[in-house]
């Protein structure tokens, strides 16, 4: 029964880009209109879909600015990364945040943000460790949080349950309780191969998640398929049934029964 969860090539050259701003440490915000003309076709090339245009515009807006960093120069920034997600390169676009960051100031925002591009990119202890100072900033904040789940299921694809338990218990001790925290728990432990622990942890989540049926709706499934897992088929068949009068069934969910009855 499947459990239910939200699921290299170019680098970007940061050497280059922050050469690029470097040239603002002295004098006005500037660059004429010229650098506006490459933003206006960045744009329009990345909503047109092609990210490798896109990128090369955003690369001339900025060559073409010549004063301090400002909102034009983080903003074509912003519009590279998108760029480079789109083109598949997670890690390059990891990495113009890392440049964001550095002329920006340490944001938590830019931290989270590239601590769920590095784990798209595989780049998990990259990602591990863009999170660790994020918490270390904004421990509450929803970048923060979106970036704990993201390296806690990286964490746990890579057979790393360890270390994502204890990351997800750092947090929980920090106060960052909520009912999707407990569910990527249950996960981990039902990866690991620890059913009971994983069905506690499904349990609690249940008990925090009444307002918040999304969340409800996969803890209920997953409760079942660990409760399949430790071979208790009665209790899976009635956590379906359960699931199926709130809400509702599909044919996945029909065959899954039909399945456990015959067990």
């Amino acid at each position: 029964m499947r459990k239910v969860i939200w699921k290299q090539g170019r680098k970007l050259c940061l050497l280059g880009v922050l050469a690029a701003l470097s040239i603002f440490a002295s004098g006005c915000f500037g660059g004429g209109k010229e650098k506006y003309t490459f933003r206006e076709n960045g744009i329009d090339l990345l909503e047109a879909g092609d990210y490798e245009g896109a990128i090369q515009a955003f690369d001339q807006a900025l060559e073409a600015s010549d004063g301090m960093v400002g909102n034009f120069e983080l903003d074509i920034l912003k519009y590279r990364a998108e760029a480079e997600c789109g083109t598949g390169d997670y890690e390059a676009a990891a990495n113009t945040y890392a440049v964001l960051n550095q002329v920006d100031g340490e944001r938590p925002e830019y931290l989270g943000r590239s601590c769920l591009l590095y784990v798209k990119a595989g780049a998990v202890d990259k990602a591990l460790e863009q999170y660790q100072r994020a918490y270390a900033k904004d421990p509450a904040g929803e970048t923060t949080q979106e970036a704990l789940l993201a390296v806690g299921q990286g964490l746990t694809d890579a057979g790393r349950f360890d270390d994502a338990m204890g990351l997800y218990e750092s947090a929980l001790s920090g106060g960052m309780q909520n009912a999707e925290l407990y569910n990527r728990m249950g996960l981990c432990q039902l990866d690991a191969g620890k059913i009971s622990d994983a069905l506690d942890y499904f349990e609690q989540g249940l008990s925090m998640a009444d307002q918040e049926p999304e969340v409800r709706k996969k803890l209920v499934y997953n409760k079942a398929a660990a409760q399949e897992q430790n071979a208790d088929f009665a209790g899976a068949f009635t956590t379906l049934e359960s699931y199926v009068q709130e809400f509702g069934s599909t044919a996945e969910i029909e065959k899954e029964m039909t399945f456990l009855k015959t067990r």
